[in-house]
């Protein structure tokens, strides 16, 4: 008889800890389900930040597998006729050569060519200036303007003063219009050569040069500073360059 009362309340034990569980489980299901209803409802607040219309560019962040932009084909016999590529077809005008970008005749880029030098210099290279005439004549009117000549006496001759100079340098006109005689050819004649140094790149095509020279002018010796802008393409292949292809230019007498 006990073991019979024993097994009843065991049984009914067990009926209602399985139907508390039932009860349990349908409460907490029915309460993910609104939990996560409510997530969805935030987060499709907030997509229209997450999804803009006007950015619809594929990234990793959207699109976590994306597909290679270049099919690679690893075996061409399984490829049918349709799938292969097709060779592009070539025209006379891909023969013209439009530019001289990397060409093996034009020395005007950045690099050296086979039949050309290269001609490109950057901060801090050395260029020589050709000291022409109008620059000559430069050089001696801002001497003659630092140092003008000591005032006389009245009743005195004035003594003509003449700069004198080494041979090579620029040296003042023995008259105000000697110049005015001179030809075309005298006007490029080399006087001199002036050491400077590319000290900015204003930009791609042109350079600003600075040099300066010690100068005698009146028995005494003067430094004389150049200051030029030039351009890529005036400059000689042995580094040089003429004086009448500045662009702008000044002199000035240091000491």
């Amino acid at each position: 008889m006990r073991k019979v009362l024993f097994l009843t309340l065991a049984l009914l034990t067990t009926s209602c800890a399985n139907y508390i569980n039932k009860m349990y489980n349908e409460l907490d299901g029915v309460n993910q389900r609104e939990l996560e209803q409510k997530r969805a409802n935030v987060d499709n607040t907030f997509d229209q930040y997450r999804n803009s219309y006007g950015d619809r560019r594929q990234t990793s962040s959207n699109t976590p597998n994306m597909a290679p932009q270049v099919k690679r084909r690893y075996n061409n016999n399984q490829l049918s006729q349709r799938q292969q590529p097709q060779p592009k077809r070539v025209t006379a005008n891909n023969f013209h050569d439009h530019g001289n970008t990397g060409s093996l005749w034009a020395g005007n880029g950045n690099e050296n060519y086979l039949f050309t030098k290269n001609k490109w210099k950057r901060n801090g290279d050395i260029i020589l200036v050709n000291v022409q005439t109008r620059l000559k004549n430069d050089i001696t009117m801002e001497l003659k303007r630092a140092f003008p000549p000591m005032p006389t006496l009245a009743g005195q001759n004035p003594e003509s003063t003449t700069a004198t100079t080494t041979p090579g340098q620029p040296q003042a006109p023995a008259a105000a219009g000697a110049e005015e005689g001179e030809d075309t050819s005298a006007s490029n004649k080399i006087h001199d050569k002036i050491s400077g140094v590319i000290v900015e790149e204003i930009s791609r095509d042109h350079l600003l040069v600075r040099g300066q020279k010690n100068v005698l002018f009146k028995n005494r010796k003067h430094l004389v500073e150049l200051q030029a802008l030039i351009s890529r393409k005036d400059i000689n292949e042995d580094d040089t360059i003429d004086s009448t292809k500045f662009l702008e230019s000044s002199v000035t007498v240091l000491r």
